[in-house]
């Protein structure tokens, strides 16, 4: 308050919200065309000042006339030319995905192809070599990353994804389940109208890999059913996957801690209320999500 337009330095939260921009775009455009902050205080977060909004707004106005991405950056920054950039990673149509493992290089390219035995052969194999966490984080995080980006730019991605989850899926099914012998320890889930299931795939593969059984009830689960689910298989954990906020409104979390169920939610669409919650955690990453899971089995004996 009270500082002048010129002086305005806003965090990359603030400017999503004032351009109506997701931040994972903001982050992509910073990443591959350098529309990123300009203001840097030691020991502070980068802000956006004026000039870098009046860039992204004329980014925006660009794309929305339908001027390829990376010619929109260029005009965006004062730049004349209309040669679209050859793309990191690859010659014209590849997916970019940085300086990424090499393996990563080629489950795009696999993807581009479409080739799902190639996808479900490379993954299975660096889940028996890497393991589940390591290939989630070091391999399949950074590529579907990739197919996010390329997504957020206006690129036609969708069948090159759909084609890498499947062949995803087919590999992190492979692993054992191990046999239950005592109190679930963990039922897994989307919330209602969620239907990003692969986070939960993975977390699936893990804690199997760990000697640790789980079922998973899948995509879009309603919040009786999933409080129904609760009450008859009495697990010692329940993880709950929501990518977005509207999703995870339509789950009274409360209801189901009060099951005596651990509550572990995942994914961002949780606010920092339901966080806060007694008897809800959240971790921040794969292996935690396993650390939870198998310390709360541990503590509810």
């Amino acid at each position: 308050m009270g500082e002048s337009e010129a002086d305005v330095a806003l965090t990359i939260g603030a400017v999503a919200q004032r351009l109506g921009i997701a931040v994972p775009t903001l982050r992509s455009w910073d990443r591959r065309y350098g529309l990123g902050p300009g203001s840097h205080d030691e020991g502070r977060h980068r802000r956006y000042t004026t000039e870098d909004l009046a860039r992204l707004d004329r980014m925006i106005a660009l794309r929305t006339e339908g001027v390829p991405p990376a010619v929109a950056a260029e005009l965006a920054q004062g730049g004349t030319t209309t040669d679209v950039p050859a793309r990191d990673g690859g010659g014209s149509g590849a997916l970019a995905v940085g300086r990424a493992d090499s393996a990563v290089r080629g489950l795009a390219r696999a993807a581009q192809s479409l080739d799902v035995a190639r996808i479900h052969d490379t993954v299975a194999r660096h889940l028996g070599e890497r393991g589940v966490v390591r290939t989630w984080d070091e391999i399949l995080t950074p590529l579907l990353r990739t197919f996010g980006d390329h997504f957020d730019l206006g690129d036609d991605v969708v069948a090159s994804e759909h084609a890498a989850t499947v062949g995803i899926l087919r590999a992190l099914h492979g692993v054992p389940v191990p046999a239950q012998s005592r109190r679930l320890p963990a039922l897994l889930a989307c919330v209602a109208e969620e239907q990003h299931t692969l986070p939960l795939e993975a977390l699936h593969a893990a804690l199997s890999e760990r000697g640790c059984p789980a079922r998973f009830l899948g995509a879009r689960m309603p919040h009786e059913a999933l409080l129904q689910a609760v009450r008859r298989l009495r697990p010692r954990n329940l993880v709950l996957w929501a990518h977005t906020a509207r999703c995870a409104r339509k789950i009274d979390v409360a209801a189901l801690t009060d099951t005596g169920t651990r509550v572990v939610v995942a994914g961002s669409g949780w606010s920092a209320r339901v966080v806060a919650s007694d008897g809800v955690a959240r971790p921040d990453s794969l292996d935690d999500a396993c650390d939870e899971v198998m310390d709360g089995a541990l503590r509810t004996r």
